[in-house]
């Protein structure tokens, strides 16, 4: 049993890490959105760019990998209607980080290091990604009131 609480906990960890980072994330974007010091803005870029690196990526791979010795090591089917949405939901968000704001979030850091460049269009640019960012972090939010609440089991 104590292989599966340490499972869990790195678990647990792994997704407040993940949410609680978005949740900075998007505390800092709408404080700096409403700076007008450009320097501001294209630090933060920076900042969010590194924070995906170093907290997001490590953060869901745990997360897939742990959820999945659960699975397997309390005899859980993969078929459990509580399972298969926190799998969709991790899918979803993944899919998401990995075809828009990991890239786009590349591409605006980027963008914030060249000389002479536009600030309004990093701002913009960081606001599209934000938005979209935040309908990723309540799709995490509902995966874990998922596997809290365990609907179907």
């Amino acid at each position: 049993m104590r292989i599966d609480q340490a499972l869990l906990t790195v678990h647990l960890l792994a997704v407040a890490t993940w949410i609680g980072a978005a949740l900075a994330l998007q505390v800092i974007a709408a404080r700096t959105g409403r700076a007008d010091a450009d320097p501001v803005s294209d630090h933060f870029a920076l900042d969010a760019e590194a924070v995906g690196k170093l907290l997001f990526a490590p953060s869901s791979i745990l997360l897939l990998i742990t959820g999945a010795a659960l699975v397997e090591r309390q005899d859980l089917a993969w078929s459990e209607p509580w399972i298969v949405l926190g799998v969709v939901a991790l899918l979803v968000a993944g899919a998401v980080g990995g075809a828009f704001l990991i890239p786009e979030g590349r591409r605006i850091a980027a963008l914030a290091k060249e000389p002479g460049h536009d600030p309004a269009e990093v701002r913009a640019r960081a606001r599209r990604r934000f938005l979209v960012a935040r309908i990723d972090l309540a799709v995490l939010v509902l995966a874990v009131a998922d596997m809290v609440f365990r609907p179907g089991a």
